[in-house]
């Protein structure tokens, strides 16, 4: 039983309550934060503390409220929920929330979900509520593309957006909504009991309390078409996915990703492709990631040899903020039915304007010859690359380009000059080394330079054991590993899978540390001193035949003609930042040879 003294719950409320909160959603939450309940049992909202299973299950009491006798035709891990709290509403509150839902305006379950459930514990559950203007947007383009589905299937429903969405657009239609959350899921099971939308939700609406992935290959196939796979699916990043959870993800996508980086929402996207029959089509709000990684390559290879399906990529930029809390972009993809004849592959850039009345825009549109063997990003589709007017060459032609240093434990095996001296580790046991860019605020990093961070206190030293046995026969470097072992160090994810968790992987001091991720403008630094680089670089080998000395190409990537290409490649994030990825810096072109050579010449003189 949670107990906490109602004077500090109503601290708390004071200080934590956002004041941009709607009035019945403001009255909810302070009833909620009034009452006390034992949290839910963990496989109702996977992943919630106690504090906010807590505050769920009194949640729960809102729905069995506003259901009444609707409750009884639930699934049984919506009703276990909402009679864990055997407490019954303040009738006020329960007032105020019907009459907003009757009203049709607020979302007020969604903002108390978000009020109740902290970003931290959304992110990893994948929990985002899409605003009514995008949902708006999925719906008519779903219409135009594929007509009126027989069955829609929301997947990842959370409080129903879409499922509430589509029994209006589409009155013939069923809805299959599909949560593991089952708060969340019986939040929208309440709100389909309400207004203009009980009529309409009356046989019409499956309430599914599954995981999406283990349901859809049973659970789709037994629906009748044609079908439309319509929603949000959970962003949750792969850091926060179990081997258990990946490996169920794995089965569903089947060949359709192959990497260990995919995210939860590109996996649904992979298994719903793998499902999806002549006559089916689908409509997902995505982040935007796979449409330039790694883990997205064989998908983009599906949807760009399936032919005679339409597909549709709506972008967002990266100041549209569909994902609060992230740095991610959106957007929307749609896959159109199987047609006779070959069909279009689009690409449009998509606006969120705000006014009066918020909604979507699309402002320019792309149709790419679909012909060919796909291309390496989608993203790519849409920009006006900058092409050097001149003979250029590729860059990994004529530089090495590798990531810097992941050791898995930068606190540990970064070390301060204060932290060298203290376990007095010999210098055969370090090499230098640049952690972040902000650590060098110059365009070279020569050996002053170096010592000025050891100076200032910050990482600047490699723990690198590679060809020496002084793990086992140095009694200072023994002390060391002990105590880095005390402190867990051996037990993150590269640790264990090192064949010796305390030796990194060899690298050799690059020419030349450009970071990859940056915003306006990305960092090169000419590494005259022979440090190493952490994985916030790649570092830069120019090849003896190369065209250009580090310096004179460390000079053309800053300036404006460089900068340009760069941010060409970059994938944008949330709030304007870009991330370039290896594969397209090698492929990035690089001038043959200099156009004023003099100039870089002397620049590459003075570094």
């Amino acid at each position: 039983m949670l107990v906490v003294d109602s004077l500090v719950r109503q601290d708390v409320l004071v200080r934590r309550m956002p004041r941009s909160l709607p009035q019945p959603v403001a009255e909810l939450v302070r009833w909620l934060d009034s009452c006390e309940a034992p949290p839910l049992p963990a496989e109702l909202v996977p992943g919630a503390t106690e504090e906010e299973g807590g505050r769920l299950a009194v949640l729960g009491a809102l729905a069995r409220g506003l259901a009444a006798p609707a409750l009884s035709s639930w699934p049984e891990e919506l009703t276990t929920w909402a009679r864990i709290y055997p407490s019954e509403i303040d009738e006020r509150v329960l007032r105020s929330v019907t009459d907003a839902l009757d009203r049709g305006g607020e979302d007020v379950l969604a903002r108390t979900y978000e009020y109740v459930v902290s970003g931290k514990t959304r992110r990893r559950l994948g929990t985002f509520f899409t605003p009514a203007p995008i949902v708006e947007h999925m719906i008519t383009a779903s219409s135009q593309l594929a007509g009126t589905p027989a069955n829609v299937i929301d997947p990842g429903a959370g409080v129903g957006a879409f499922t509430v969405a589509s029994l209006v657009a589409w009155p013939g239609a069923r809805v299959a909504a599909v949560d593991v959350n089952a708060a969340t899921l019986g939040l929208l099971a309440a709100r389909t009991t309400h207004s203009d939308i009980v009529g309409r939700a009356r046989g019409r609406v499956d309430l599914i309390p599954r995981d999406y992935l283990s349901w859809l290959p049973d659970g789709f196939l037994a629906l009748g078409g044609p079908r439309l796979i319509l929603g949000n699916p959970p962003y949750t990043r792969h850091q926060l996915m179990t081997a258990k959870d990946k490996n169920a993800a794995r089965q569903a996508s089947g060949l359709l990703i192959t990497s260990g980086l995919a995210g939860l929402s590109t996996y649904f996207l992979a298994g719903s492709l793998n499902v999806l029959a002549p006559q089916d089509a689908l409509c997902m709000l995505l982040p935007g990631s796979w449409c330039e990684t790694r883990y997205g390559r064989e998908i983009r290879a599906w949807l760009w040899t399936a032919t005679h399906r339409r597909v549709e990529l709506h972008l967002f930029p990266s100041t549209v903020r569909i994902f609060p809390g992230t740095q991610v972009t959106a957007m929307v993809l749609l896959v159109g039915p199987e047609r006779s004849r070959d069909q279009h592959f689009v690409v449009h850039r998509a606006e969120l304007r705000e006014g009066s009345h918020e909604r979507v825009l699309v402002t320019r549109t792309v149709e790419p010859d679909r012909t060919g063997s796909y291309p390496h990003t989608f993203t790519s589709l849409f920009r006006r690359p900058h092409r050097l007017r001149r003979r250029s060459v590729t860059l990994a032609s004529v530089v090495i380009v590798r990531r810097g240093v992941a050791t898995g434990a930068n606190k540990y095996f970064f070390l301060t000059e204060e932290m060298r001296r203290e376990h007095r580790l010999p210098d055969a046991a370090l090499r230098r080394a640049l952690v972040r860019p902000g650590h060098c605020d110059a365009d070279v990093l020569t050996r002053d330079r170096h010592d000025a961070l050891r100076a200032a206190a910050v990482p600047c030293w490699l723990l690198d054991l590679n060809g020496s046995r002084l793990a086992e026969t140095d009694p200072d470097v023994v002390a060391y590993l002990a105590f880095m072992r005390s402190h867990r160090a051996h037990s993150s994810y590269l640790a264990r899978h090192r064949p010796l968790w305390h030796t990194v992987e060899s690298v050799s001091a690059p020419d030349l540390f450009l970071a990859p991720v940056g915003g306006p403008s990305h960092r090169v630094i000419v590494n005259t001193v022979g440090a190493v680089g952490s994985n916030n670089f790649y570092g830069l080998s120019v090849r003896p035949d190369a065209p250009w000395t580090p310096g004179a190409l460390a000079s053309w990537f800053r300036a404006e003609e460089g900068q340009r290409l760069l941010a060409d490649i970059g994938r944008q994030y949330q709030g304007g930042s870009r991330k370039i990825e290896p594969r397209a810096l090698q492929e990035l072109q690089v001038p043959a040879t200099l156009v004023d050579g003099s100039a870089f010449r002397e620049r590459d003189d003075h570094c």
